[in-house]
């Protein structure tokens, strides 16, 4: 029995590296998955204070608030992480001591461009542009993000049948 036990956990054990090892392998690019996920977490704790505005077309309403959910309100930004297997060689990378600019090479791929730029070899800044055509709607995304001091999205989507609607969220950090 003991043996049997012992040769289940070998077995699990070796599929679980095995897996983790093949998730190494898929990051490519800068991973904002990992590195939005870890930012939830980190906010999730410290709780910091928003002065956050949210805008639809001309509306504008603003409020102090603690965000409860971190991963939710940056979901938009792990969305658009590029580590996919199917897009390894989908991106075109240039970077320099201050900047990683990724850019996307086929028209069909949503995250269009990725700038990231860093201070002190430590993220300072990430821009994100994120696009969506087709025969029934077209949605343009900017997303910025600069740590413990502003996220910013802005969405123009224009759906044929219910036409162009502007959306704005802004969360300043106090």
């Amino acid at each position: 029995m003991i043996r049997i036990l012992f040769f289940i956990s070998a077995i699990c054990l070796t599929a679980c590296s095995f897996s983790n090892k093949k998730k190494e392998q898929a990051v490519n690019y800068y991973n904002l998955q990992k590195y939005f996920s870890e930012e939830a977490t980190r906010l999730n704790k410290t709780k910091p204070n928003i002065n956050k505005t949210v805008k639809h077309n001309n509306a504008s309403e603003t409020q102090f608030i603690k965000i409860d959910d971190w991963a939710q309100e940056l979901a938009l930004f792990i969305e658009s992480d590029i580590n996919k297997a199917a897009w390894k060689n989908s991106y075109q990378k240039d970077s320099t001591s201050t900047k990683i600019t990724y850019t996307a090479k086929e028209e069909n791929l949503r995250t269009r461009r990725i700038i990231i730029l860093l201070k002190r070899n430590k993220l300072s800044k990430i821009s994100i542009t994120n696009q969506t055509k087709n025969n029934l709607y077209h949605t343009k995304e900017e997303l910025i993000y600069i740590p413990d001091s502003l996220y910013q999205i802005e969405k123009y989507q224009d759906v044929k049948v219910l036409g162009i609607n502007n959306y704005e969220v802004k969360g300043v950090f106090n």
